[in-house]
């Protein structure tokens, strides 16, 4: 089966000859790709539903890869060991539920060389409580895949905490980046909120003009990021 653009993304970002972890595998496509292409040694391929890992199974097995790609039931990083993997990938998840996968594991994640993470929104907060952490962002990269935008995100344990507003709208790599992608991911971020927006029009709820004042602030960010 072809590889969505967002799953092609994040396999270019894997090192080669890496020993890989990916969490949240669902039908365990991009665990094969990496085999099959000789981008991973092998894989370890976790998920936390049964259903979705009975599938990830026969895909395994029906490709011939068993041997290289071991597909365990569990949550997060709970049934890895430290020294197993060298590179995690979390893809597809909520914010949120990356944040919590990286809190709960704090031995695998510091034995990690690097952590490649794809929220399926609001990647600026993910950011944000990575920075709080002293989490390092070594890339990122922006993919448009059917119409909609993603953000990847390539980090591993720092020491420094330091950052800033920038750092957190649109991450301190990909704004120095100047490529049409990031660009026009630019561009539809300030016109989805300028949507927003105006569906607050003649809303005076505390909520509504707290939420105002936050996206005019991202807006004013994102122009300043276009002007450079």
């Amino acid at each position: 089966m072809k590889l969505s653009e967002r799953l092609l993304e994040i396999a270019g970002l894997v090192p080669r000859g890496s020993c890989v972890s990916d969490v949240g595998t669902d039908h365990a496509l991009l665990p094969v790709y990496l085999v099959k292409n000789g981008i991973a040694q092998r894989v370890i391929a976790v998920e936390a539903r049964y259903g979705p890992w009975m599938r990830a199974r026969e895909n395994v097995k029906k490709a011939g890869l068993s041997d290289f790609i071991d597909v365990r039931l569990g949550d997060g990083f709970e049934p890895l060991k430290p020294g197993e993997v060298d590179v995690a990938i979390i893809a597809g998840l909520g914010g949120e539920t990356i944040w919590s996968i990286l809190e709960k594991s704090p031995d695998i994640v510091n034995s990690l060389c690097a952590i490649i993470l794809q929220p399926m929104k609001n990647a600026h907060r993910l950011r944000k409580v990575l920075f709080e952490n002293c989490f390092e962002i070594t890339e990122e990269r922006v993919v448009c895949n059917k119409g909609r935008y993603f953000e990847i995100i390539v980090v591993k344990k720092g020491t420094s905490c330091f950052f800033s507003e920038e750092d957190v709208i649109l991450g301190p790599v990909l704004k120095q980046k100047r490529t049409p992608e990031v660009l026009e991911y630019i561009e539809a971020r300030l016109n989805r909120l300028f949507i927003k927006l105006r569906e607050l029009e003649g809303q005076n709820s505390e909520h509504a003009k707290k939420a105002r004042k936050s996206m005019l602030r991202e807006m004013e960010l994102l122009k300043g990021v276009l002007e450079e």
